[in-house]
């Protein structure tokens, strides 16, 4: 199967270019004039971490529906809008569902989606497929334990959602523990609250926060703060996909591990560690 690729350029079996027109509008033109087979498979590999993004991953689908490809695919290692799936309060928009109507016009053959934050992704986009995150938190203890001395270590389950997701990864990591926490959050101001867990002693444990995403991190930090106070050793964070629009220093979290999936990091602090999907 073919690979056009979005993300990058230089791992693209088709070769294209990108550009933004003046009045902010984006553009791509494919290099179809290789010996492709009209018949042969196509995969689209693409973040799409805005409207920009969405729209390139369409246009192509378009170029090659034009060119009479007959079975295309897409594989979205971000997905925008998954956190809005559902209409919070009746003043706003139940944005997932407008991405994933655009996506079902393009009809491709199947949508894999890495680790979208709930079911509703899969429930709206046309033959969707979630990936799981199993594999890459197994590939990031790993690498922890390759700078750090092997310890006891429990897996942290943030919160209620995050619990739906977090008993797969341990029988696949083979954890020794899981432990669950929650939190409170006003749902028109987003401040969060009441960070809880059952355990009472980590007895210097490391304890592994395992999430899809972070965004500014204050869900972390509060947690982290919690577990600290219950004698943790060390506090590690693991996420699928990292946006961190408030910078990497996050209070009491030594360590934080997350993917490219929503873009390319370049040089991070030390304590960060960015793993290629």
């Amino acid at each position: 199967m073919l690979k056009l690729n979005l993300i990058n350029p230089n791992q693209s079996d088709i070769a294209f270019k990108t550009m933004v027109f003046p009045d902010g509008q984006p553009h791509i033109k494919l290099d179809l004039t290789q010996n492709l087979k009209n018949t042969e498979g196509v995969e689209i590999l693409a973040r799409i971490a805005n409207m920009n993004d969405l729209m390139l991953v369409l246009m192509a689908k378009d170029v090659l529906d034009a060119q009479g490809f007959e079975h295309i695919y897409l594989f979205v290692t971000y997905l925008m809008a998954a956190r809005m799936d559902r209409q919070m309060t009746d003043n706003e928009p139940f944005t997932l569902r407008i991405v994933a109507n655009m996506l079902n016009q393009a009809a491709f053959r199947q949508v894999r989606i890495f680790d979208p934050h709930s079911e509703v992704s899969t429930a709206l986009i046309l033959r969707a497929k979630a990936i799981g995150n199993e594999l890459f938190v197994k590939k990031c203890i790993e690498h922890f334990y390759q700078n750090n001395p092997q310890d006891e270590y429990a897996l942290i389950s943030p919160d209620a959602g995050a619990l739906k997701k977090i008993y797969k990864v341990a029988q696949f990591v083979d954890a020794p523990e899981v432990i669950e926490c929650s939190k409170k959050r006003d749902v028109k101001t987003g401040q969060l609250s009441g960070f809880a867990t059952n355990e009472a002693d980590f007895e210097g444990k490391t304890c592994f926060i395992v999430d899809d995403i972070c965004d500014g991190g204050g869900t972390f930090v509060g947690l982290a703060a919690l577990l600290k106070s219950r004698n943790a050793g060390k506090v590690v964070l693991i996420v699928s996909h990292g946006i961190f629009s408030k910078g990497f220093d996050l209070a009491h979290i030594d360590a934080i591990y997350c993917s490219d999936s929503y873009k390319d990091f370049g040089d991070v602090p030390p304590h960060v560690c960015v793993l290629a999907l």
